[in-house]
């Protein structure tokens, strides 16, 4: 059954919220029941809700209704546009809608066609039995047999195993998407705006190939590095090393090897260098210079300089001059050294760096023993210079030239590189965000056991296939069995049938003998089509009483189709009085009580109904006050004590429109319990007599005149029924008010006439409604019934729903 409508946009009907309008007394929310009737006044919107309910029967929407919106909840799942082809109610409407696309004879009598159908013809043993193997062989989820509970069995294993899948293969995707957006993406040392789950898995292709190797964790320092690094400039300059030690040497060896003899050598001075030494510059101090020794203050023999003289040849001074020469030049070459590698590693890109340190380091160390070599030739050639009697012999160098040239070209080769790298670091830089992404890839892929999780999926996956395969080859038998059902009901179904069941509701409800509708062959001699015809021959021009009689008949007779056998109906009746008399509006009430309405019995004498929920609109009171003879269906429900009692199970709904939009409300009191307009109109003044009321509804305000003008000739009318003077209705009101109050008598006929009638005074049509003497005058009116008649007016009161007038 359906419980509850939600209307958000559908034909006249908008922000409809079941739970906010649908209300009791006592603000509790009421909710369909299986019988509802619903009132409502033409245009109110009863047709657009049957055309809700017909658009779940045909399931799709009116082509003329769109951008619709509506929520229908029920037993079955709740319902919205984007699943009408899919819910599982069975709707049978009848309303205009279905009578133009069935009978569209009755609605353009020239052209017009009516669609036959089919019920079951005469039983036949062999079939029904047939049927019955089937059926008991199909069995039920709810009598746990036969193949449709196996079906049921296998869809739990299939949508098991379906579930399975999806929450490994989600655990996995929502990994991977989360590495992708949280851990990649926004990573800025790995610079992709666009990453996602696609990119991800394309690098998990690449990492988990053989030959992929991931950064260690220097390389990857080394390539975060290089992204921190800015262009450098170029390195204009090379490494150029010239070692000059090898002639150096040459040239001393000839000095330090070269023996030399004084003409009259002093044999103390031979036996102490460093007296010799002292004594040589002592020469050059005392010579020409002073006559006494500047050390003991003793006066210079003059056969000193010739003695000195002799023991320092001329030949010894050249050796020294020679020696001065070749020091002088081996300390230019222990300066050069000291600054031969003017190249920082800052010059150098990080890739660079490591290979510029080693290099530099080892040249520097070259460096260092090629400076010792050099600085043991100057002590050679000081050592000679302090003895020059004294040859001094060389030890070899301890250097490698070819090392120290070996690391100048490698530092050149560096440069070179490094001022190639300045064209191309956009490059590198990518290369490195590359090998920095994929490695945090493959850490990521091993983490996950991916390989191990894509088997786990496979293998759910053919486990899947495997349980699809079993329930879709259980669903095919299943419907192979529901194929041959109707194949064989086919056999059983005879549209003639229907049209006697039609003309049989005709006679039998309406007496209507005399229209028919008949079946005859078409015209290929295979096919049957339904004819209307008046005493025997095909009629034209049916009145629109004669219309509604026969759609009526067709749709009753319609529900016993063999496509609706065993199904539980919901049966929506949409205004089915049209222009018919009061007998044909009994007659139309007894045919649904019959057919319908009226319950059948079971073996142990319970109710059985035919019809799951029931739905009858209608605009006509008189009709309204026969469907309160329907039998009402009843259900039982707990007492809390381990019982069970009986309700009626039935609830009467008013239709109405405020403005443009339409709403459904509890039936009032007065429609629901006495169906009368009398009733009605004393609602509507009782409404106006506050007049803070026209801030929730105006509608009560507006109609006042007219309310008021009816309600009263009724009301006096009955209370006066006859008067000799020619305007009864002045003098009633005259009457009833009093002559003493002739001011209120002439306001009241001022309402009456000016709000009930704009002919006279059309500018009335085009000036607000002046609410508070609206309101005056209804307290008036109200005030004089209750102080002529209280009881009566209390009577009225409670058929209003309101509480009883005390003062």
């Amino acid at each position: 059954m359906i419980h509850q409508i939600d209307i958000e946009r559908f034909g006249s009907f908008s922000d409809l919220d079941w739970k906010k309008s649908v209300r009791d007394s006592g603000r509790n929310v009421q909710d369909l029941k299986r019988l509802n009737i619903l009132y409502g006044r033409n245009y109110s919107g009863k047709t657009t809700l049957s055309r809700l309910f017909r658009a779940l029967e045909l399931r799709k929407t009116p082509s003329s209704y769109t951008d619709v919106s509506f929520t229908i909840r029920g037993d079955n799942g709740n319902v919205a546009p984007s699943s009408l082809l899919t819910h599982n109610y069975d709707v049978r409407v009848y309303n205009r809608d279905f009578v133009t696309d069935n009978l569209s004879f009755l609605v353009n009598q020239i052209g017009g066609e009516i669609k036959t159908f089919a019920i079951v013809g005469e039983k036949n043993k062999e079939i029904d039995d047939a049927i019955e193997a089937i059926e008991t062989k199909l069995g039920s989820t709810e009598g746990k047999s036969g193949l449709r509970f196996e079906l049921e069995a296998k869809k739990l294993e299939r949508d098991r195993i379906k579930g399975n899948h999806k929450a490994v293969s989600d655990s996995l995707e929502e990994k991977l998407r989360s590495h992708a957006n949280n851990k990649i993406k926004k990573n800025r040392e790995y610079g992709l705006s666009t990453y996602n789950i696609d990119s991800i898995k394309r690098d998990i292709n690449t990492v988990k190939k053989p030959d992929f190797s991931p950064l260690t964790t220097e390389e990857q320092t080394t390539k975060l590095n290089l992204l921190k690094q800015e262009a450098l400039p170029d390195i204009n300059e090379t490494l150029s090393i010239k070692l000059n030690l090898n002639s150096l040497r040459e040239t001393s060896e000839q000095l330090l090897s070269k023996k030399i003899t004084p003409t009259k050598p002093i044999q103390e001075l031979l036996n102490d260098s460093i007296l010799q030494n002292w004594v040589k510059q002592g020469i050059n101090l005392h010579r020409q210079k002073r006559e006494d020794c500047a050390f003991c203050r003793q006066n210079l023999p003059h056969e000193l300089w010739q003695t000195l003289d002799s023991h320092f040849s001329k030949e010894s001074g050249d050796l020294e001059t020679a020696l001065d020469s070749a020091i002088l030049t081996v300390n230019s070459e222990i300066n050069l050294v000291a600054n031969l590698n003017k190249f920082t590693s800052d010059q150098f890109y990080t890739d660079e760096r490591p290979a510029f340190h080693t290099n530099s380091k080892a040249l520097s160390d070259a460096l260092t023993i090629y400076r010792k070599d050099v600085d043991a030739l100057k002590q050679a050639l000081e050592s000679r210079k302090n003895n020059l009697f004294q040859t001094v012999a060389l030890a070899p160098p301890s250097y490698n030239e070819e090392d120290v040239q070996g690391y100048v070209n490698a530092i050149n080769t560096l440069i070179s590189q490094n001022n190639t790298k300045t064209k191309t670091l956009e490059k590198d830089k990518a290369s490195a965000r590359e090998a920095l992404r994929l490695t945090d890839v493959h850490t990521l892929f091993q983490s996950i056991k991916y390989e191990s999780e894509l088997a786990r999926i496979e293998n759910l996956k053919t486990s899947l296939d495997t349980a699809s395969t079993i329930y879709e080859s259980a669903e095919s038998e299943i419907r192979e069995a529901v194929a041959k059902i109707s194949s064989l009901r086919a056999t059983q179904k005879d549209e003639r049938k229907g049209a006697e069941q039609v003309n049989s509701l005709l006679n039998h409800f309406f007496g209507h003998d005399g229209i028919k509708l008949e079946a005859k062959d078409g015209s290929d001699q295979k096919t049957v089509k339904f004819e209307i015809t008046r005493n025997g021959t095909s009629a034209y021009n049916l009145s629109e009483g004669e219309c509604s009689l026969i759609a009526f008949c067709y749709f009753i007779a319609k529900l016993d189709e063999a496509e609706n056998k065993g199904k539980e109906l919901i049966i929506y009746i949409d205004d089915p009085i049209s222009s018919l008399d009061n007998n044909h509006i009994f007659f139309m009430f007894s045919l649904i009580e019959s057919l319908i309405t009226k319950p059948l019995k079971n073996d142990d004498g319970s109710n059985k109904y035919r019809y799951n929920q029931l739905f009858i609109s209608t605009h006509n009171l008189d009709f309204l006050k026969y469907l309160k003879r329907l039998s009402i269906p009843k259900k039982k429900i707990p007492t809390g004590d381990g019982k069970t009692k009986s309700v009626e199970d039935s609830e009467s709904f008013l239709i109405e429109r405020n403005g443009s939009a339409s709403n459904i409300l509890l039936m009032p009191a007065y429609l629901r319990d006495y169906i009368t307009e009398f009733h009605y109109l004393f609602h509507q003044i009782y409404k106006c007599k506050n007049q803070d009321a026209a801030n929730l509804n105006h509608e009560p305000f507006f109609g006042f005149g007219n309310n008021l003008r009816k309600f009263l000739e009724a009301f006096l009318c009955f209370k006066y029924p006859y008067h000799d003077d020619k305007n009864d209705a002045f003098e009633r009101i005259r009457k009833f008010f009093g002559e003493e109050e002739d001011t209120a008598v002439a306001l009241i006929n001022r309402l009456n006439n000016e709000f009930s009638h704009l002919e006279a005074i059309p500018d009335r049509g085009f000036k607000p409604v002046e609410i508070p003497e609206i309101a005056r005058v209804a307290n008036y009116v109200l005030d004089k019934i209750y102080n002529s008649d209280s009881a009566q007016y209390n009577a009225l009161l409670k058929s209003i729903g309101e509480p009883e007038r005390t003062s």
